[in-house]
Order: structure tokens, then sequence, then C-alpha cells
């Protein structure tokens, strides 16, 4: 007999590289539900709250804080445990009062970064743009949906949680801080210097320059965070 409905469970081995678990002492563990974020690209926050964050001893534990409205995604309570938790959210502990920010390291896993004072801002890049009925629609990183004529593919957005009103748009342009998501220079910050255009056979660039020496990397492995520095002050300090 055939399986029906999607499969709750990754073996542990196969699990993303932004997941950091023990892979040698367990089988399994809980796949990402589909969703805000992509699935190479987030943590399931049952984990978070176990692993990363370690609120709770056993998964059990976790979905109980969960059900009782503990834990906020974003400015907005959450209970599934499958949810993808990725870069630039903030997971908020009500009982706790602590807030997180999920970022990346040096090799692309995803780290937890607990916040001075608890925020309702976060960053997110437009990936998508499309004419829709209702004017452009664009579509960010982690799956937000807004109708703005203003913003580009691969311009940022500053948010404002819960009512997810944005606060500015944030351009990829020469003089933007940017911070990176991939590659050799993955969680490093700074200026872009140039933005070479790109053609059929290459990708956009853009040359960075962080403290004094200059890289080049494709746009996609960029998120604009700022102009002289972050729009957001905890986003400063990494």
């Amino acid at each position: 007999m055939s399986n029906k409905g999607e499969r709750k469970k990754i073996k542990a081995l196969n699990a993303p590289r932004t997941v950091q678990i023990d892979r040698k002492t367990i089988k399994w563990t809980v796949k990402t539900r589909a969703g805000t974020h992509k699935a190479n690209d987030s943590v399931s926050l049952g984990i978070v709250l176990r692993n990363y964050i370690k609120i709770a001893n056993t998964l059990k534990e976790a979905k109980i804080a969960l059900n009782n409205g503990e834990v906020m995604v974003n400015g907005k309570v959450r209970k599934g445990y499958r949810m993808g938790i990725g870069l630039f959210d903030v997971i908020t502990l009500t009982k706790a009062k602590k807030a997180y920010r999920a970022t990346f390291d040096s090799k692309r896993r995803l780290r937890f970064n607990e916040l001075e004072k608890l925020s309702n801002e976060r960053i997110s890049k437009v990936e998508y743009k499309k004419v829709t009925k209702k004017g452009i629609q664009i579509t960010t990183n982690d799956g937000s949906v807004f109708i703005n004529d203003k913003a580009r593919v691969g311009d940022s957005l500053q948010i404002k949680d819960p009512t997810g009103k944005i606060e500015s748009v944030l351009p990829l342009k020469v003089g933007s801080l940017v911070y990176v998501t991939k590659g050799k220079h993955c969680a490093d910050k700074g200026t872009i210097k140039e933005i070479i255009e790109g053609t059929a056979r290459r990708k956009k660039l853009v040359k960075i320059e962080q403290d004094g020496k200059i890289f080049e990397t494709i746009t996609n492995n960029v998120i604009v965070i700022g102009e002289k520095k972050a729009v957001i002050s905890d986003l400063e300090k990494l």
C-alpha cells in the first residue's frame, strides 16, 4: 500500500546543512514543513526550541510550549513544530521575555543570537515580482507577499511585525550595506562598491568591500541590510 500525505520526518544524515544536530547518535529528525522558507535554508521550530535555544529537553516538551502559546515567530503566536525558521526570523519566548534572531555562521548553518531587547522588525529580500489585478505583487525570501511598486527584485524590505507593514525599501545599489548569505564569505558584512550587470551567460555580480579588501559574488548571495549602517540595531553587531 502506498504512503499517503507528506512525511513528517527525515533521516538525520540527510538533513540540510543548516540544521545543527548530532547526526551520528540519532537516526531521525523533524522534516521542515513547506511554506515560509525553503527547506534547505531553514530549521523546524521544534528543533530550534530543543536543540538551539534549549528551552525543552525533548520534542514533546517543545510541543507543549507551542500548544500553550508561549512561542511567537515574527510577532505571531505559532503552534506548528514543523514550521520552517530561516534567516532574520525572530523567535520570542513570551514567558521568559526573551527573543532570538536567526542568522548564518561562516559554514551557512543557522544560529540564534539572543537579543538585548525584544524586536518586532525583520528584513526580507525581494525574490519575485509580477503584475496582478491588485497591482505589482512582490514575494520575499521568507514567503511574504506584498503589493508594492517601489521595490525591485534584489532589494530588501524592512518589515514591522506583526502587522507586516513595510517600513522602508532598501535598494540594491552602490553604497548599500549587505550581508552575505552564501559562499566563501558567508555571514560577512560589507559595502557594495560596484555592480556588474549580468549577461546571457553570466549572472549579475557585486563587488563588496570589507575591512579594506574587495571580493566579488553574485547578487543572489547577498541581502541588503542598510546603507551606511544596518537599519536594525542588532544586525549591526554581526
